[in-house]
């Protein structure tokens, strides 16, 4: 019985130690197992951080690469002053491409054109430096006369090309001060976006293509006293000065300022509008003055508003003259002004009474009589038959 005890415990013994050897290699296999799954888990992390570190290495050589001036600006004695650079730049960069001003008035002076995007201007954009020349007979006879214009010798400053200045900042002046000619811009001016620090006087100018300052800031002085617009002036969202002046100035395009800010004194005064003319949702802020102008067509002031003194007095509006939603907060005088069409100052808000002292307006029109419209022409002719029915009654009762 011993024994046979003896016997079972030593072949369990046996059976403990097979399974113990048998379950070693499995152990084994799984623990190898493991370490490559880790390793290959280790190598997929790795490989994810290396793919990221390199996607952000392209992305910041990207960047660094993405201030890339389009164009040659050092090649203007060929294809003209060409630099567009984008809004990706940095400041830094930005002055590292600043330009003179005095390389756009040589590179203009040459005949080529100025493209600027996104470019910082240092120093003033003088145009006295061009070069004056003879003016044309047929140039002269082409212009509009100006009220009052007084003599200038029959000499001319030429710009032949055409002049870009977009989305850029012009450190400087822009300035015309010679007082014995005139400047002619025979290309389009763009000034859309650029922020003027200093002076624009571009007085005494003949634009003969488009001109378009939308969206620009003129932090001081914007004149264009006596210019000639041949060609469209467009000025959607820009923002004026202290001072802005029109002083006698001849649009034969349309002028389209929707949206404008005049921060300070506005000044269109005596000028001549052959065009429309748009104001629409303009700001005015300090006094402005359209006296003595002849618009003679559509203008439109709808939902301008005007906070302080505002003249139209000898005003005349030969084509439409729309007011309605505009506010006056300051007085208004319209004395002497005349309007060939229907106006609808009634729909403007007044927080003073205007002035029309010897205005010209037409009347508005009277609504029509009762007895001019179609139930009205049925009661009278009711009320005749009734007059009638009781005559014949009348005359055969006296008989």
């Amino acid at each position: 019985m011993s024994r046979s005890s003896s016997d079972v415990r030593a072949f369990l013994q046996y059976l403990l130690v097979i399974q113990l050897e048998d379950k070693t290699p499995r152990r084994r296999a799984r623990s190898a197992l493991v370490q490559i799954l880790m390793f290959r888990k280790r190598k997929t992390y790795v490989g994810a951080v290396l793919v990221v570190t390199f996607a952000i290495s392209l992305g910041v050589s990207d960047v660094g690469a993405a201030c890339v001036a389009e164009g040659e600006a050092t090649k203007a004695e060929e294809v003209g002053l060409v630099l567009h650079l984008p809004p990706t730049c940095t400041q830094a960069e930005r002055d590292a491409h600043s330009l003179r001003g005095e390389r756009i008035v040589d590179a203009l002076r040459k005949g080529h054109s100025v493209d600027l995007v996104g470019v910082i201007i240092q120093g003033d954009i003088l145009f006295d430096r061009l070069t004056p020349q003879a003016i044309p007979q047929s140039s002269m006879t082409s212009e509009l006369p100006s009220q009052g214009k007084p003599a200038r010798s029959e000499e001319e400053r030429r710009v032949p090309a055409g002049l870009r200045i977009r989305d850029s900042i012009v450190q400087g002046a822009v300035r015309h001060r010679s007082v014995s000619s005139t400047l002619r811009f025979e290309g389009p001016v763009d000034f859309q976006g650029s922020r003027f620090k200093e002076g624009v006087d571009l007085s005494w100018s003949v634009f003969q293509k488009a001109v378009d300052l939308s969206g620009a800031v003129f932090e001081k002085e914007a004149h264009f006293v006596q210019g000639q617009f041949v060609g469209p002036l467009a000025c959607r969202e820009t923002r004026f000065g202290p001072s802005t002046r029109f002083h006698r100035s001849a649009f034969r395009g349309s002028m389209d300022c929707t949206g404008a800010l005049f921060d300070g004194m506005a000044e269109f005064l005596e000028v001549t509008g052959e065009q429309p003319v748009e104001f629409e949702r303009s700001r005015f802020g300090l006094g402005t003055g359209f006296s003595g102008s002849h618009f003679k067509s559509r203008i439109s002031f709808r939902d301008a508003i005007f906070s302080r003194e505002t003249f139209f007095t000898f005003t005349i509006f030969t084509g439409e003259a729309l007011f309605a939603g505009s506010q006056f907060l300051g007085s208004a005088d319209f004395s002497h002004a005349e309007f060939r069409q229907q106006d609808d100052l009634a729909q403007a808000r007044f927080d003073h009474p205007p002035l029309f002292t010897q205005a010209k307006r037409l009347a508005p029109p009277q609504p029509d009589g009762f007895l001019q419209t179609k139930n009205g022409q049925y009661v009278l002719t009711f009320g005749l038959l009734v007059a009638a029915a009781l005559l014949v009654a009348y005359a055969i009762r006296l008989k």
